[in-house]
Formats: structure tokens, sequence, C-alpha cells
């Protein structure tokens, strides 16, 4: 039980249009190029993690605690850097700020998967 594809879809357009903005405000290719590079890899970890089950078979993976864990890490180190080096966040503030936004996201995730109802 993952995503909806019209999910999927909607964070490809943010993705886009996130990174519309940051060349229009930035006037900078090379900002907008890793705000792209940096969205599509969460939304890449959104729904590989979505699809968790037929994900680790295929991928031959079977202990999930770990790999989710490294995930939530990398995922939040990843927005944090974003925002560090492209808005020049401070760095305390980018953490923070990627942990409850980032965990959030993690924790809806979590709350709508059919085992922990």
């Amino acid at each position: 039980m993952g995503l909806p594809y019209s999910t999927i879809q909607r964070m490809f357009v943010g993705t886009v249009v996130a990174t519309l903005l940051t060349w229009f405000f930035q006037d900078s290719y090379t900002d907008a190029a890793y705000v792209f590079i940096a969205l599509m890899a969460l939304v890449g970890i959104v729904w590989t993690l979505s699809e968790r089950e037929m994900t680790f078979h295929h991928m031959g993976l079977n202990a999930s605690g770990i790999l989710t864990l490294l995930s939530f890490i990398g995922s939040i180190a990843l927005f944090a850097e974003v925002s560090i080096r492209v808005w020049d966040f401070p760095i305390t503030g980018s953490y923070l700020l990627s942990l409850f936004f980032v965990g959030s996201f993690w924790w809806t995730g979590a709350l709508i998967q059919p085992r922990n109802n």
C-alpha cells in the first residue's frame, strides 16, 4: 500500500515549481539545479519507502528498521543542507526546521499504514 500516483505527480509538480521559484528569486541556474536534484531525491525516497514491501522484496532487503532510520536521517540532512546552501538559512535553524518538516511527513506516513492503526 503505497502513495497514490496522483500524489507522486503533485510532488513532482511541486518540485518543478520550487525549482522555478528558486531560479527566479536567486537568479542562479546552479541553485535551481541543486534544489531540483535534492527535491527529486526526496520524492524518490518517499516514493520508494511508500512502496517499501515491494522495494525491499525486489532488492532482497529484509531489515526495514535500520534502513528506515537511515533514510529518515538522510532525508533530514539533505533538506537541511539544501536550506543552508541555497537559501542561506542558519545551520541550527535549518536542521530543526528539517527535523520538524520532514519528520511530520514520516509521522503521517507511519500513521496511515494499516499495521499501525
